[in-house]
């Protein structure tokens, strides 16, 4: 039981942390284009004062989606009983969740809400449990053939 609650509480802590990138003018896509820039300045190859980094900041935050996403459906995973049916609920609860947290950006200034965003939330969710589901037939195939 203590075990359920620590993965649950886990799977709470995520969301909060999720929910924390959402309400903060921090993460709105002009502040991270200018950490970008200022990162890509230090670099050899470094920013030649064009806009080259608006896709670069297109690409980080899109991936930063589908990790954070990825990573909320794993937990949720882990939470949940074994079988199949704990990849669709995990998959589910990350894609509601990327509702609920579009619609929360909606009413952030700075911030806005797009279904697109919605989407690559939940592809991160599917690509990561099947990553975690490839990972477990993996392991269940290795240790047949070693027994």
């Amino acid at each position: 039981m203590q075990q359920k609650i620590q993965r649950w509480s886990l799977v709470v802590i995520w969301c909060i942390v999720i929910y924390s990138f959402s309400e903060s003018s921090l993460f709105t896509g002009e502040n991270t284009k200018r950490i970008l820039e200022a990162v890509l300045s230090y670099l050899p190859f470094g920013h030649d004062g064009g806009d080259a980094s608006s896709p670069l900041n297109f690409i980080v935050r899109k991936l930063a989606h589908l990790t954070e996403f990825g990573i909320l459906a794993v937990l949720v995973w882990r939470a949940l009983e074994r079988g199949r049916m704990a990849y669709v609920g995990a998959w589910v609860f990350a894609t509601v969740y990327a509702m609920t947290d579009e619609w929360h950006q909606s009413f952030e200034p700075g911030r806005t809400a797009a279904p697109t965003d919605v989407a690559i939330d939940s592809c991160g969710a599917f690509l990561a449990l099947l990553f975690v589901r490839l990972y477990m037939y993996w392991k269940r195939k290795k240790k047949d053939v070693s027994v």
